[in-house]
């Protein structure tokens, strides 16, 4: 990204969509955060996971669960809700009419410090640098 923002041009750049969630937090070692210092916004892909068998598994996590309930919230609109906490645009899939409305109600929750906490808990953030992970 450094290099592509050197280059004639690279200003033009205004959005870094990325795949970024929960599960997938990598960009939070340098990318996420040299993004932040160059006020450039990052969208993250696949906000409540890409896969059917891993947003299951995500969903279904206790942790997530418990907070989605405590807020009576699904699990995903409280994956959505840890995003837009992170400042990062989010558009998540919807097919349905419903599915706008039940992603449309993450933006009224805010997490605690409390829960954002249990939240790195049950999906650490990097130790480490890692690999850009793409769908």
């Amino acid at each position: 990204l450094e290099e592509v923002l050197a280059l004639p041009g690279g200003n033009e750049i205004v959005t870094d969509q990325v795949l970024y969630n929960l599960k997938r937090r990598g960009i939070e070692w340098d990318l996420l955060p040299f993004c932040r210092a160059q006020h450039l916004p990052v969208m993250a892909y696949s906000p409540i996971e890409h896969s059917g068998r891993t947003q299951k598994r995500m969903l279904d996590d206790p942790t997530l669960q418990s907070i989605a309930s405590r807020h009576d919230a699904t699990p995903a609109q409280i994956a959505l809700a840890w995003l837009i906490q992170q400042e990062v645009v989010v558009i998540p899939k919807a097919s349905t009419s419903e599915h706008v409305r039940e992603n449309h109600e993450a933006l009224r929750l805010v997490l605690s410090e409390a829960e954002l906490s249990e939240l790195d808990q049950a999906f650490p953030p990097p130790a480490r640098k890692i690999p850009l992970e793409v769908k």
